[in-house]
């Protein structure tokens, strides 16, 4: 069963896959949004949803938090995502909220240093890379020894 991650930004949503073994994860899409329309993410995560039926057991969302754990702006705007989310979801598909602290910074960071990618492609595909990293994260944490 796949898990897809999520890295909602204010306007763009990263998007990545695992493999039905769970063990590579695949950045999907940059997808784009405007005027914090939540309402074109959820129908995105609904066409998401419908495209790995049977295949998809949780939906992993990146959670922003202060480096002390306290809660950041965008907090709100996660949770309220999340609650657009769970009506949607199908029986036994879970909604997992997981610490995304630095996934951004790393993604970039990656793709400038490691990759020497120029702001400009860095922009396109950074959530999308992120989204990469939350979900890489969730799998470590949820192996034998968790982080």
């Amino acid at each position: 069963m796949r898990l897809l991650g999520l890295d909602l930004g204010t306007k763009t949503m990263g998007i990545a896959v695992t493999d039905s073994s769970k063990i590579v994860v695949n950045g999907l899409e940059n997808f784009e949004y405007g005027n914090n329309n939540l309402n074109i993410c959820v129908d995105k995560v609904k066409a998401l949803i419908e495209r790995y039926h049977g295949d998809l057991e949780s939906i992993v969302l990146g959670y922003p938090t202060h480096i002390n754990g306290s809660r950041s702006p965008r907090t709100d705007l996660i949770e309220k995502f999340a609650e657009m989310l769970k009506p949607y979801l199908p029986s036994g598909v879970r909604l997992i909220l997981h610490d995304e602290r630095y996934s951004t910074m790393r993604a970039t960071g990656m793709m400038k240093f490691d990759v020497g990618l120029k702001a400009s492609q860095i922009r396109k595909i950074k959530d999308k890379m992120s989204a990469v990293i939350i979900l890489q994260d969730y799998l470590e944490c949820h192996q034998d020894v968790c982080c």
